[in-house]
């Protein structure tokens, strides 16, 4: 929830409104508190988060971002900023698509969520060691196998991929770990596969392959044919050879983009402010993140999935960007 805090001296009363509090001294001076999901440590979107709720701390005034660590990811992101808990956050848009939906792990269609910008396309990426003889789909079947923890876009993405390809989850030995639980179980060898869709470098993949000399699950021509037929948000991808220690050979997988949500409830301002930070100091995220630079109002406009904060559009306005009907806030 958004909250506002006393700074300096003065009387304070908290009126609440929603699921929005603001503590307002009587001089109105005060600090709006927002939470930032972050996904959990390890991950791309935990490096992002933490580095946005950076530049939200220091160029936007009176504002200061905390980021939550959020074991369920993209649809924690997504239910948490529905019920207030969160003010923004980023979310695969598989999960964005279904949630305003109201389908999968969305039993109702999820009417606060905005679309601030889109961040990078995720590619789905499955590590293992080389010395598991893994290094396709069809190996999975009876291996210890981890996308992380139900109702995670990792999760969710992983379900479906299998889904597409005919693939019976009871016949593979799933595992419901957070990405540190399975890059360690890897290395410990109770665990043979660990899945992740993310942006490359994985940190966690980065990690492994530190220590361990490591594949990259490939997929084929015929299956991205396939996946891409049943789930069309679900891309024919790649993870290019070199990004990781001793791969040489690039990985072929689904790949999907990503978005950065905001609630409804984010006062327009401030997701106008947020929005153009974002822009505006791009170089503060490619320090965290050297993909950042996928965030254009281009590739909003053309990957986006729900429609644009109010406070968003009058940026993208501002800068003569043309909106899509789809993503104009009814």
């Amino acid at each position: 929830m958004i909250k506002r805090k006393l700074r300096g001296t003065g009387i304070c009363f908290a009126i609440a409104l929603a699921a929005i509090f603001f503590l307002m001294p009587a001089n109105g001076d005060c600090l709006t508190r927002i939470a930032v999901g972050g996904n959990g440590v390890g991950g791309v979107y935990y490096l992002y988060s933490g580095a946005l709720s950076q530049m939200i701390n220091k160029y936007i005034p009176d504002v200061e971002a905390t980021v939550e660590v959020c074991a369920g990811s993209s649809v924690e992101h997504i239910k948490r900023i529905q019920l207030g808990e969160l003010q923004v956050g980023p979310a695969m848009n598989d999960s964005v698509f279904k949630s305003l939906q109201g389908i999968g792990q969305f039993k109702t269609p999820h009417d606060k969520i905005r679309t601030l910008f889109t961040m990078y396309p995720a590619v789905m990426q499955g590590a293992a060691l080389a010395s598991s003889g893994i290094r396709t789909f069809s190996d999975l079947v009876g291996k210890r196998v981890t996308f992380y923890t139900p109702g995670s876009g990792s999760y969710n993405m992983g379900m479906a991929v299998l889904d597409a390809l005919g693939m019976d989850p009871k016949k593979i030995n799933l595992q419901y770990l957070n990405m540190m639980e399975g890059v360690n179980a890897i290395r410990n060898g109770k665990l043979d596969v660990q899945f992740s869709g993310m942006a490359y470098p994985a940190p966690w993949i980065m990690d492994l392959s530190v220590t361990h000399k490591i594949v990259l699950i490939s997929a084929s021509d015929e299956e991205l044919a396939k996946i891409n037929e049943k789930y069309p948000y679900y891309m024919p991808s790649f993870i290019p050879g070199g990004t990781y220690t001793g791969v040489d050979k690039d990985a072929k997988m689904p790949g999907i983009w990503n978005s950065y949500i905001g609630s409804a409830d984010l006062p327009d301002e401030l997701a106008y402010q947020i929005t153009k930070v974002v822009y505006e100091h791009i170089d503060d995220l490619k320090k965290a993140y050297k993909g950042a630079g996928w965030a254009t109002p281009e590739n909003t406009m053309k990957y986006g999935i729900a429609p644009l904060h109010p406070g968003a559009v009058k940026y993208y306005q501002e800068k003569k960007v043309e909106i899509p009907s789809r993503l104009m806030p009814k």
